[in-house]
């Protein structure tokens, strides 16, 4: 059987390899993949059917890295390798002195495999790959170079009571709490922007975003909102010093869109929005001056008590590095869900 690897322009090959290897995953949430306008696309092919694609990209700001994203494979281990060396190639040619994979790019778009299990549908923007996927990338060169977790709280309510001290103590000691709603959303995102630069700067493989770019990547979050479940906190001073992410599980309406964005696809949307039971906190994080304050812990509270009184019976800690100790603001009532890992080239 004949391989070819090429160089592709378009997302077709991308899209049609997309519903081959998820045609019998009714997890499966299909999405346009976010492919850089400096990103080299390949695509291998057997009998000219696409079976292995991938996009490469030089890190913006840091060519140094070189990152491989859209990575979608049939179980072909031949053909991945096959295309994750032209890619790893193609990025050497050009300085890439590391190579991480999967990533679109960076830390701010899609990244990381999910390596299980696999016996319960995804939450709502999860990694969601098939198994063997960690197989096809270490057969081909690659090696885990960092891990994460999520965790799952069965009892928000028994959470949020172990947390309320240290939002008592934190409003005690003057510290506001405003509600990010749909109504202020747009108003507060450079907030949030200048807030996710400052306490996500150390970490692994981070990159900053202008706020143009910010704003078009978070904005359709808007109709996600609910009120009562994200949060910023302003320090004494009135300094935006936190804030926390969470969202209903809409993984069951998204999969009912099939991918499309059309009038039908939305109101399957909507239909499918009650049959959310869960929430998921996204993103969690205080500005590293008030770490210690107990300023995390006080918005998991309002996170985990305004989940129980919407009538949402658990809720998922999303996508914590494994280093991390954001576990412990699982208000002891948490276990292991699932787990990730991202790759790096090893010469």
């Amino acid at each position: 059987m004949k391989i070819t690897v090429e160089k592709v322009r378009d997302q077709n090959a991308l899209q049609t390899l997309e519903k081959a290897v998820y045609a019998n995953d009714p997890f499966h949430i299909p999405a346009r993949p976010h492919i850089p306008t400096d990103a080299a696309c390949f695509a291998v092919y057997e009998n000219h059917q696409p079976v292995a694609c991938c996009c490469a990209q030089s890190q913006t700001g840091n060519p140094s890295l070189g990152t491989i994203g859209c990575f979608q494979s049939l179980e072909k281990p031949n053909a991945a390798k096959a295309l994750l060396e032209a890619a790893t190639q193609w990025l050497e040619k050009r300085g890439a002195e590391r190579i991480v994979a999967p990533m679109d790019g960076d830390t701010w778009h899609p990244y990381r495999l999910n390596t299980g299990p696999f016996d319960t549908p995804p939450f709502i923007k999860e990694p969601w790959n098939p198994p063997y996927y960690p197989a096809l990338l270490e057969a081909a060169g690659f090696s885990v170079v960092e891990t994460y977790d999520s965790y799952i709280i069965d009892d928000p309510a028994l959470a949020a009571s172990n947390q309320k001290k240290f939002h008592a103590r934190c409003t005690k000691n003057g510290y506001v709490f405003e509600p990010i709603t749909a109504k202020n959303y747009e108003a507060i995102l450079p907030l949030i922007h200048d807030l996710s630069c400052r306490i996500f700067s150390d970490n692994t493989l981070y990159t900053p975003i202008d706020l143009d770019e910010f704003k078009r990547m978070y904005m359709p979050a808007k109709p996600l909102l609910k009120t009562g479940l994200s949060w910023m906190a302003h320090a004494p001073d009135k300094s935006p010093a936190g804030y926390i992410f969470t969202f209903p599980d809409y993984a069951d309406a998204l999969r009912a869109m099939n991918g499309k964005t059309n009038l039908p696809a939305k109101i399957r949307f909507l239909m499918n929005k009650r049959k959310a039971t869960r929430t998921c906190i996204k993103t969690l994080g205080v500005v590293p001056e008030k770490q210690g304050s107990g300023l995390t812990a006080a918005l998991t509270y309002l996170s985990y008590k305004n989940s129980v009184e919407l009538g949402y019976g658990q809720t998922l800690m999303c996508l914590m590095h494994s280093s991390n100790d954001s576990r412990r603001f699982g208000g002891k009532a948490d276990r292991p869900f699932r787990s990730y890992a991202l790759y790096e080239f090893v010469k």
